[in-house]
């Protein structure tokens, strides 16, 4: 596999080179070589290039960091100053990004870092706030990433000044409001990067307002039209959603920095959490106290290459036909040990020391993290200290969820709406969907229940206006990457339910939605504005209380246990998040012999009527009675740690 990656960057050096013996002053090309070059690191056996640029100058042969530099050096000498100004200085900023990730690769990455300060500010004598404002914008956005790892505060916060100030004006004079939007989003980074120098300041409740404030601006962007006005709670209205029991664990990851605050009940200010004092076993046994590389640098240089393995590992895994191959693949057998490295990277044991006498957790994860299981990471069998874990997009829909206060139950309200196994066109159908979907209407009095073919749009936008309290999806979900509003829930043939079109309705009356579907709590990856623009976050901002959803494609059957068992436990004084860790952890525990002992009980408890389920259960009886009796059949987290409830809780 890897040595097909290296192939494909030889053959676009290849195609790079071309390009260039035809058009040598693009820097377009010369960018493109050094990236590929640098990628190619490994590729030596595959390097046979005859092109005329590399007989005349050897150099160019070189792969990795040396290779990068290589091939931006040769482009600056058909790319002039004065008379290529945007090819010259794209140049050294790309020469800045090589220097500034060769050295956060590097336990002394000092050398690195001057060195791309200094390739910043050539690139900056030419790619001119007046000639070239949003390239000048990027490069500025650059240099106080390097300058923020140097510890240059006052530098960087006059950069960021400068920026900000130019990004205001250029949005002032923006007429549209969706280009406006477009500008805004394509430099949330300088937002983000206020957060680490509040850090850097000691202003923790700085540091966390603007976090919240970048979030809610990308969110409601995102959701909505362009607006100059976001709602941002303070720090104080942040503490409405905690009481002594409760604490919030807020995560914020700027391009510089991955940073992680604890906020608890009367707390003056929040807690900042330290680096672990080594990540052992993660990207080498590095000593933290050895390094001159910043901790929160550290930690953002670990986790993105851990999420660059998690991406390439899934996407191979979903790319996967047959089960055989998808339950011996390794992004499922080794997740055990990826998620001890992810606990490690984000230093939850430091997290959990300063959670004594903490009961409840609230999430709030930002870009990347929103798509993993992160309390998975906090409740381990034998630690003895044990949460009940929700998770938040942000603060501000916390408190928003506060005040919808959803009208279920009122005169005339419904309890449950069933939508059960569109019969989707192109998608395989869900072997436990038909028993989920029973097993949880026979709780209800009434259910509306809508299967298969009737799954249409038009009778979807009919009933989901009417007043239900729980709705419950039995079927496909799909996240768009490209534009979040078009993420999906399948229905019958070629119909969809969409999240704008979801966010076109009110949901002021339903206590909880369940999408028992697959990758519905799905936000985008590599980027760092998306946020947590997903199917959850439609549902939640159109007034949901509650959540549940899966983080990738869970297997039919686990899913089915898991909702029905969250389900029976759903109780008037107990939350939906109590109700959905006891459904999981009893599906972790579940042995054969308890398994065929449920489905019996299940079935005599069964009514005469419901017989058209009757024998799919007497088929699962006979298979796993053929089991060993105390074999654990779901204690893998790929099984169990899926299923996450995002909202209100209360």
């Amino acid at each position: 596999m890897l040595c097909d990656q290296f192939r494909q960057y030889e053959e676009a050096i290849t195609s790079f080179d071309k390009a260039i013996e035809f058009k040598p002053n693009s820097y377009e090309a010369w960018i493109n070589r050094g990236i590929a070059a640098e990628k190619s690191v490994g590729s030596d056996q595959l390097r046979a290039s005859l092109s005329a640029i590399i007989k005349e100058n050897p150099s160019l042969n070189q792969r990795g960091y040396e290779g990068r530099l290589a091939s931006y050096e040769e482009g600056l000498k058909y790319c002039h100053q004065h008379s290529h100004p945007e090819g010259w200085g794209k140049l050294h900023q790309y020469t800045g990004k090589a220097h500034y990730f060769r050295g956060r690769g590097d336990s002394r990455p000092r050398s690195y870092w001057h060195k791309a300060v200094n390739s910043y500010n050539q690139a900056l004598t030419t790619l001119t706030k007046e000639d070239f404002p949003e390239l000048y914008l990027e490069v500025l956005q650059d240099l106080i990433r390097v300058l923020l790892d140097l510890r240059e505060t006052a530098k960087a916060e006059e950069l960021q000044r400068r920026g900000t100030d130019l990004l205001r004006r250029l949005l002032d004079e923006c007429k549209s409001p969706g280009k406006k939007k477009q500008l805004a989003l394509k430099f949330a980074g300088f937002q983000q990067l206020t957060v680490d120098l509040a850090v850097q300041s000691g202003d923790l409740v700085q540091a966390v307002e603007l976090a919240e404030q970048g979030k809610n601006a990308c969110l409601s962007w995102l959701l909505y039209a362009w607006s100059d006005e976001i709602s941002s709670p303070s720090y104080l209205e942040m503490q409405q959603l905690l009481n002594p029991k409760t604490a919030i664990i807020y995560w914020h990851i700027s391009p510089a920095a991955l940073h992680t605050f604890i906020l608890k009940h009367d707390a003056s200010s929040p807690i900042l959490v330290s680096s672990p004092p080594f990540l052992r076993g993660v990207g080498g046994d590095l000593q933290s106290d050895e390094l001159e590389v910043p901790a929160p640098t550290q930690r953002l240089h670990y986790f993105e290459h851990w999420v660059k393995e998690w991406n390439q590992q899934y996407a191979d895994y979903r790319d996967k036909k047959d089960e055989q191959s998808k339950s011996n693949h390794s992004w499922r057998v080794d997740m055990e040990k990826r998620l001890n490295d992810l606990k490690k990277i984000l230093s939850i044991p430091t997290i959990k020391q300063e959670l004594q006498d903490i009961t409840h957790l609230i999430l709030i994860p930002h870009r990347d993290l929103h798509r993993f299981p992160l309390h998975a990471l906090f409740n381990e069998q034998g630690e003895g200290l044990n949460f009940t874990i929700a998770y938040l997009p942000s603060a501000q829909i916390g408190i928003n969820l506060q005040e919808f206060s959803p009208k279920g139950g009122k005169e005339g309200a419904q309890q449950l709406l069933s939508v059960e196994a569109p019969t989707s066109k192109g998608l395989k159908s869900l072997n436990f969907a038909l028993f989920e979907s029973e097993a949880i209407s026979l709780m209800f009095d009434k259910p509306k229940r809508i299967q298969g073919k009737e799954a249409t749009k038009k009778q979807m936008e009919n009933v989901l206006e009417d007043a239900y309290e729980i709705f419950h999806f039995t079927g496909h979900g799909k996240y768009n990457f490209i534009d979040p509003k078009k993420s999906e829930l399948a229905l019958a043939g070629e119909d969809k339910l969409t999240l704008e079109e979801i966010f076109q309705k009110s949901f002021t009356t339903y206590n909880l939605v369940s999408l028992s579907a697959c990758e519905t709590a799905i936000t985008g990856n590599q980027t760092i504005t998306t946020e947590y623009v997903g199917l959850v976050s439609g549902f939640l901002c159109r007034g949901v209380a509650n959540v549940v959803s899966t983080l990738w494609t869970v297997e039919s059957a686990a899913s089915a246990l898991v909702m029905i068992e969250f389900y029976h436990r759903r109780q008037p004084d107990k939350s939906d998040a109590i109700a959905l860790v006891e459904a999981t952890e009893w599906l972790k525990e579940l042995t054969v012999i308890k398994l065929k002992q449920w489905y019996e009980d299940f079935l005599n408890k069964l009514p005469d009527e419901e017989s058209k389920i009757r024998p799919f259960l007497e088929t699962e009886v006979d298979k796993i009675s053929k089991m060993e009796s105390d074999k654990k059949l779901y204690k893998h987290p790929y099984y169990w740690a899926a299923f996450i409830i995002t909202g209100k809780q209360k």
